[in-house]
């Protein structure tokens, strides 16, 4: 769910200043009377009615350690993202969950690539030209 602009935000407490009630305002304004004392307070509070940070506030705690991935990667192609789990939390004391796993390395450019062998160059049962 998107924030409310702070046009409206602004409103909110302006008219909120002038005495009207929480609910009042939320029935004029069509939202929550909940939002309206949430912007009350924070004007009050911070002097500000900005939206907090919706996340990209967490470092991934493999920063520093893209070279590392990188060199065994190089060394090991056909790692798995199992393995490499497990090769952090052997050699360098990192837990890190897959998926949180896959998208470091999706950020380092770096990628599964499937070999010959896995590779299915035909449905099952058709054979190509038939």
């Amino acid at each position: 769910m998107k924030s409310y602009s702070n046009d409206l935000r602004e409103k909110v407490v302006k008219r909120r200043e002038r005495g009207h009630s929480a609910a009042e305002v939320a029935r004029w304004f069509g939202i929550s009377k909940r939002s309206v004392e949430r912007y009350w307070r924070q004007q009050q509070d911070r002097g500000s009615i900005a939206p907090k940070q919706r996340g990209g506030y967490r470092r991934s705690r493999l920063v520093g350690h893209e070279e590392t991935l990188r060199g065994w990667i190089a060394a090991q192609a056909d790692l798995t993202l199992a393995e490499l789990q497990a090769r952090l939390r052997a050699e360098l004391g990192l837990s890190i969950g897959i998926t949180a796993l896959w998208v470091r390395l999706e950020q380092m450019g770096l990628s599964y690539k499937k070999n010959a062998t896995r590779r299915r160059t035909t449905a099952r049962g058709h054979r190509r030209g038939a």
